[in-house]
C-alpha cells in the first residue's frame, strides 16, 4: 500500500493511517509509544480514520470506533429481560463481584476525563451514553420488586464515572472534529457542558421511589467537575454518602499528574471545602479517603516523599494503596514501556519518563504511602539518608518515620500482610482518618 500526502479538504472516512509493523513495534519501544499516541489519536468516531498494521505477511485493519448508542438503543440494551442473579451453575457460592453490583445501576456508558492509567475510553469511547431517566427508574423498581435480599437500599447510580451522565460537548460539529485525549485536561474545557442538576433531579426521584429507603453513590467520583455545580455536591454529602466517600486524586504532585492528566491538588481541595460544609450543614460526619498510585510513570522518589509529607500533613495513614501495573491500552503502558512521553509528539530525542521499575524502588514507593507501617521504617530510613533528609527522621511530630524500631517489626518487605491470628485470615486493611471522634457507619467502594 502507497500512502501520500493528505490533501487539503480530503474526507478523513475514506483515508487510513499506517502503524509501524509488529515487528517494529515489537523490537522498538519509541515506535511502540508513537503508535499508542496514534491509536488514542484516531478513537473519536467523528474523525477517526481506520488503522492499518502489517503482521508479517499480513495487514491487520482497525476500523474506526462506531458512533455511540443514542438513549433509546441504550435503553433497550439495558431493558432486556436480565435475571439479575447468577447462573445456576454457581449453587450458593458465594461471588463477590456479584455482591457488590446485586443492587447496583448503571446509568452512562463512557469517560472523557482521559486518565493514562486507565483504559476505559478504550473500551466504552470518550463520548457519554446516556439511559434515559425513565428507563433507570423502572430498573430501580424492578430490582426493588424481583431481585432477593433487596432491602431498600440501592447500593450506585453510577457508571464508569459517577457524575457524568448527560454531560456533553455544547456544540455536535466541535464534538466531531476534536482530537483532545481528554474534556478536562489540563482544565475542563469551555465546550463541556458541566451542568450536573439534571442528575440532581434523578438522585431526588430515585430517592422518593416507594420501598426505596436509601440511594447511595459508589462509582468514582471526578470532583473537578463536580465543583462546577456545587447544588450536586451538596445533594451528594447530605443524601448519598455513607460516612466515607473515596475519590481518587492519584497523587500531589505535577510531575506524576501530568502523566495522569489528573488535575492537581488544588481542585481536591475545592471539593473538600464544600464536602466538609455541606456535610456540617447535614449535621453529618464524614471523610473524604483519598486514593493514590505509587511508582507512575514520571513519578521520582521525592515526589513520592512529598505525597507522604502530604499525606501525614493531613492525618491520612493510607492502607488501601496500589503500585501501578501496566495494563493493555493504556497510554501509561506505553510510557513505562518506552520511556517516552505518548501525550506528546514522539521522537528519538523527545521528554524521556522514568519509571520505577526496580523491586526495591517500587517497594519503596509504596512504602512511601505507608510511612507508618514499622515495617517501612528501614528502607524510608535508608532512602531519606540517601536523599539527604535526615531531618525527617526523629521521634517529633514533624518527622516522618522515628529513630527506634520495634521489637519484632521491619523484617517484611512492603507488600505482604499478618495474618489474622484470631480467624487465621487476611488482616482487612483500611484507609484512616486520625483527625476526628467518631467512626462513620460504612465505606463507599468503587474508584476513578
Amino acid at each position: 500500500m502507497t500512502l501520500h500526502t493528505r490533501a487539503k479538504g480530503n474526507d478523513r472516512a475514506h483515508e487510513v493511517v499506517r502503524l509501524p509493523a509488529f515487528e517494529q513495534v515489537r523490537d522498538d519501544p519509541v515506535l511502540y509509544a508513537h503508535a499508542s499516541r496514534v491509536l488514542h489519536l484516531e478513537s473519536n468516531p467523528g474523525n477517526a480514520r481506520a488503522l492499518v498494521q502489517r503482521h508479517g505477511q499480513r495487514d491487520v485493519w482497525i476500523n474506526p470506533p462506531p458512533w455511540p448508542l443514542r438513549t433509546p438503543e441504550l435503553d433497550r440494551v439495558f431493558e432486556l429481560p436480565y435475571q439479575r442473579v447468577p447462573h445456576p451453575h454457581y449453587g450458593d457460592a458465594r461471588i463477590p463481584a456479584y455482591e457488590m453490583i446485586r443492587f447496583s445501576v448503571n446509568i452512562m456508558r463512557g469517560c472523557f476525563g482521559g486518565c493514562t492509567f486507565c483504559s476505559i475510553t478504550e473500551h466504552e469511547g470518550r463520548i457519554i451514553q446516556n439511559r434515559s431517566e425513565q428507563s433507570i427508574l423502572r430498573e430501580i423498581e424492578n430490582i426493588r420488586d424481583h431481585t432477593p435480599g433487596f432491602t431498600g437500599v440501592i447500593s450506585d447510580l453510577g457508571g464508569p464515572t459517577a457524575n457524568m451522565w448527560r454531560l456533553h460537548c455544547k456544540d455536535p460539529a466541535i464534538e466531531s472534529r476534536c482530537r483532545r485525549l481528554s474534556c478536562v485536561y489540563p482544565g475542563i474545557c469551555s465546550n463541556l457542558n458541566t451542568d450536573q442538576m439534571p442528575l440532581v433531579r434523578l438522585y431526588r426521584k430515585a430517592r422518593a421511589l416507594p420501598g426505596v429507603k436509601r440511594v447511595l453513590i459508589a462509582s468514582g467520583l471526578r470532583y473537578d467537575i463536580a465543583v462546577e455545580t456545587p447544588e450536586y455536591v451538596r445533594e451528594l454529602v447530605t443524601h448519598h454518602v455513607g460516612g466515607y466517600l473515596k475519590i481518587a486524586p492519584e497523587h500531589t504532585e505535577a510531575g506524576p499528574l501530568s502523566k495522569m492528566m489528573k488535575p492537581g491538588i488544588g481542585s481536591y481541595d475545592r471539593f473538600k471545602a464544600l464536602f466538609d460544609r455541606y456535610s456540617r450543614q447535614a449535621g453529618k460526619e464524614q471523610y473524604l479517603i483519598p486514593y493514590f498510585i505509587a511508582a507512575h510513570p514520571g513519578t521520582s522518589d521525592e515526589d513520592m516523599l512529598a505525597l507522604a509529607l502530604w499525606l501525614k500533613q493531613n492525618g491520612f495513614r493510607a492502607d488501601q494503596v496500589q503500585a501501578f501495573l501496566p495494563s493493555p491500552m493504556a497510554l501509561a503502558t506505553a510510557m513505562w514501556h518506552s520511556g517516552r512521553n505518548p501525550l506528546k509528539k514522539v521522537m528519538r530525542n523527545s521528554e524521556p519518563v522514568l519509571s520505577a521499575k526496580g523491586r526495591r524502588q517500587r517497594r519503596l514507593h509504596k512504602a512511601f504511602l505507608r510511612y507508618h507501617d514499622p515495617d517501612n521504617w528501614p528502607l524510608l530510613r535508608e532512602a531519606l539518608q540517601r536523599m539527604g533528609r535526615t531531618d525527617l527522621i526523629g521521634n517529633g511530630k514533624r518527622h516522618l518515620v522515628p529513630r527506634y524500631q520495634p521489637a519484632g517489626t521491619g523484617g517484611r518487605p512492603e507488600g505482604t500482610r499478618t495474618p489474622d491470628r484470631r480467624s487465621g485470615a487476611g488482616t482487612r486493611f483500611r484507609t484512616q482518618h486520625t483527625r476526628g471522634s467518631r467512626k462513620p457507619q460504612r465505606t463507599q467502594r468503587r474508584r476513578k
